[in-house]
């Protein structure tokens, strides 16, 4: 090797060492050169020397063949990897421990080196996923709120109408809520929406989804329900919230609530109209005193 090679050498082993980023040098389809950046979870050794057949599995192999294909075009590749413990199981043993995502950019040389750096955007992706978790919770509460409530909605009634099956809803209002607010303070109302949520919670089926629709309105999809089963949920809910009794300062809370149930109704029907009739047969129920459950008539 020339004094310039040795030099060119120098310098690209020092920029690897000065780059945060996982780095590795391919050549037919072996990897020479590994800088770990900050990836200390990483055993080199176990790295260097290895073909991308010996760290991938076939399914992985072919999305990167394929992205080293279009870098041979001379174009800088950029995308998003991510590596699986359960499904790299080469990297679990060199070290890997959970799922991690980088942000991927690959480039191949003249000499036909492959040149592909890795950069580490777990950070960056956890918080994406708070982000996106946030703007579908309810803050108060924790349940789903009515953002995330509508694809849901459409997509079971959108199911139950391609396969010939059954879905319904309810809404649950909590009787004279801004008296309880009144008598025991917005934190009581607040502690009280609480509590029945976790209640609801552990009363509802896996399949069930829970979101809070209104400040004291709570929406419950019942996927393969039918009127009658939906009804008797709208009943078990009922009881359950005649059943609560809130410690409180000021003096126990405790509620009632009015129950509004529909069914989808053929292949026309959609999730603003099942709303639409949750919403009246919700009225009928609280004009007629609350602490009730109101279907439809077939």
């Amino acid at each position: 090797m020339s004094e310039q090679q040795m030099t060119l050498k120098d310098r690209f082993d020092a920029l690897l060492s000065l780059d945060s980023d996982l780095v590795l040098v391919v050549e037919d389809d072996v990897i020479t050169r590994v800088s770990p950046g900050d990836e200390d979870w990483l055993i080199v050794s176990e790295l260097k020397g290895k073909s991308l057949e010996d760290i991938f599995p076939s399914d992985y192999l072919t999305l990167i063949r394929g992205y080293i294909k279009t870098a041979r075009q001379g174009h800088v590749v950029k995308n998003e990897l991510v590596l699986r413990p359960d499904h790299q199981h080469a990297f679990k043993a060199m070290g890997l421990k959970e799922v991690t995502w980088y942000h991927s950019r690959m480039l191949v040389t003249e000499s036909d080196e492959l040149i592909w750096s890795l950069r580490n955007i777990n950070d960056r992706k956890k918080l994406e996923r708070r982000i996106t978790s946030q703007a579908q919770r309810d803050p108060l509460t924790g349940a789903y709120n009515r953002r995330a409530l509508m694809p849901v909605l459409e997509q079971n009634l959108a199911q139950a109408q391609r396969y010939d099956g059954v879905c319904s809803a309810l809404i649950v209002d909590i009787d004279d809520f801004s008296k309880i607010n009144d008598e025991y303070s917005w934190d009581g109302g607040d502690q009280l929406l609480r509590h029945l949520v976790t209640e609801l919670h552990r009363m509802k089926r896996t399949a069930d989804f829970l979101a809070r629709f209104s400040d004291d309105q709570l929406f419950l999809v019942l996927p393969e329900t039918n009127h009658e089963q939906a009804l008797l949920a709208g009943e078990r809910v009922r009881r359950l919230a005649n059943s609560l009794e809130l410690p409180y300062a000021s003096g126990n809370i405790t509620c009632t609530v009015s129950v509004g149930v529909a069914t989808l109704a053929g292949l026309e029907d959609n999730a603003e109209d099942m709303i639409k009739r949750i919403l009246e047969n919700l009225a009928v129920a609280r004009q007629s005193g609350g602490d009730r459950v109101e279907g439809e008539s077939f």
